[in-house]
């Protein structure tokens, strides 16, 4: 008897011990996947970046430095303007300074150049032209946003 009672003791803890419980279930974890757009969002929100930049002309592996420079740059000089309105703006400026200047203008263009320089930072501090084939790829972005404006090439 006694060896018995002490087998079902023994079956008894080992089925107490061994099962689950019902409240050690697993509970149900919520995962969000966040697409590239989502993500840069994020970063640009969390950065609080005030330009509203078309990020699809920036390369996708650069983005997220892209933005946290912005960011700074933007501490700086203020917000930033879009590259295409920085090479439009940069490509008239070129232009007006070829023109033979009195000292006045050339003054009120000196200035207006600090201006374009402090909106297009961004564009200029990232220089994406090290390779042949980037320096391609950003003459094609320059000459589309020039093509874009109708402004010859």
């Amino acid at each position: 008897m006694k060896i018995t009672i002490a087998f079902i003791s023994l079956l008894l803890i080992l089925s107490s011990c061994g099962g689950e419980s019902k409240d050690s279930n697993p509970k149900e974890v919520k995962v969000e996947i966040m697409t590239e757009e989502d993500s840069l969002t994020a970063t640009s929100d969390s950065l609080h970046i005030k330009s509203n930049m078309d990020m699809s002309l920036i390369n996708p592996e650069d983005r997220v430095e892209f933005l946290k420079n912005l960011a700074e740059i933007e501490k700086k000089h203020g917000q930033q303007w879009n590259f295409c309105k920085c090479v439009i703006k940069n490509d008239s400026i070129n232009k007006a300074f070829m023109n033979e200047l009195s000292d006045a203008a050339f003054d009120k263009l000196s200035l207006r150049f600090d201006v374009i320089d402090a909106k297009c930072k961004a564009f200029l501090a990232q220089n994406p032209n090290q390779t042949p084939d980037d320096r391609a790829r950003h003459e094609k972005k320059v000459r589309d946003c020039l093509r874009a404006e109708g402004i010859s090439i």
